[in-house]
């Protein structure tokens, strides 16, 4: 991961523990998306490398998704964006 930052990529930590919605973040720059374990999320060292942490939206009772559905949505949206700059 430092070694990505240190070539110019952003970090974007996957995390439920911030307040900033994944869809605010711009990822049409070069971008690595920092997923964690279902069980116990990205450990605070690997967070306080990423240059923004990010969070999905979670609605009803659903408390967070399987880490493969998180990491579809991210990307997806990171293909998004990128599609839209095109």
């Amino acid at each position: 991961l430092r070694y990505l930052k240190e070539s110019g990529v952003q970090l974007v930590a996957s995390t439920e523990k911030t307040a900033s919605d994944y869809m605010q973040v711009d990822m049409s720059v070069p971008t690595a998306i920092i997923m964690g374990s279902e069980d116990v999320g990205i450990d605070e060292y690997l967070l306080d490398l990423c240059d923004v942490h990010a969070r999905i939206p979670m609605y009803g009772s659903i408390e967070s998704l399987n880490v493969s559905v998180a990491a579809g949505i991210m990307i997806y949206e990171a293909v998004k964006q990128r599609h839209v700059q095109a």
